[in-house]
């Protein structure tokens, strides 16, 4: 039998992505590419970590160092009556207690607010074929990917499909807060889909063991409706993810 733990999707995929390498937060200048093109790395697996340095390598071509402009949000409020109804409501017969963010593996479960409030609880979204995107308010990228976020769970929605937006850092570079996320929620018309407010403290590890191995910005994965991570981009190709997307459903 395969094991997906050591053997992965190995072909290349022509993508556009943000670099991981982020903002100093304390002159706030980018210490790499925020509009990368190029092969960004394939679909996440185990080859993607250095064995040597066990630090992962992404190759990206850069096009633009300027400084990150900030998300071209509406600041507007967002519609506090709707919440929890949009995911939730079907947790998981098993709380996986091994469980890791590679391919193949349960992810962790985790709980984080959304823009109405709620909590979000991955394992409360069992049956359900799930999107994980990893992003933040400064990458380019990111803020192109999120007008299409509720098109997508539109069509999708209704045969069980939910689009989780995870942003891990501000348009500063430092973690995200409630304003935020009701803000990236509304500048782009997500009303369906879960946005978060993450960290990198708590979702970014290399060795996707106690995060997700993020070498890119964004990082997309999908999750079936067994809440088994069946594939993960770091980068964007939307042919690639809602393929997959299909697939597990």
């Amino acid at each position: 039998m395969i094991n997906l733990k050591n053997i992965f999707i190995t072909s290349l995929v022509l993508l556009i992505g943000c670099s991981s390498n982020t903002k100093n937060n304390d002159n706030q200048t980018e210490t790499g590419s925020e509009d990368s093109v190029g092969i960004i790395g394939d679909a996440i697996g185990p080859t993607h970590i250095n064995g040597d340095t066990g630090t992962a390598s992404v190759d990206t071509a850069s096009v633009d160092t300027g400084t990150a402009d900030t998300a071209s949000a509406d600041t507007g409020t967002v519609d506090t009556d709707s919440g929890s109804s949009i995911h939730g409501g079907n947790p998981a017969p098993v709380t996986w207690t091994d469980c890791n963010q590679w391919p193949g593996s349960h992810p962790c479960d985790f709980s984080l607010v959304d823009q109405y409030g709620d909590t979000f609880t991955l394992y409360d979204n069992y049956d359900t074929v799930m999107v994980l995107d990893f992003s933040t308010m400064w990458c380019i990228v990111c803020k192109n990917i999120a007008p299409l976020v509720q098109p997508h769970q539109d069509t999708y929605g209704p045969r069980g499909f939910l689009w989780v937006t995870v942003l891990i850092e501000d348009s500063t570079g430092n973690d995200p807060d409630e304003t935020d996320i009701q803000a990236w929620a509304t500048a782009y018309g997500i009303v369906d889909s879960p946005v978060l407010a993450g960290n990198r403290a708590d979702f970014v590890d290399l060795t996707g063991m106690d995060g997700y191995p993020i070498t890119a910005w964004p990082t997309l994965v999908v999750i079936d409706r067994g809440m088994v991570l069946t594939n993960g981009l770091n980068g964007w190709n939307e042919d690639t993810i809602m393929g997959w997307v299909e697939d597990a459903l």
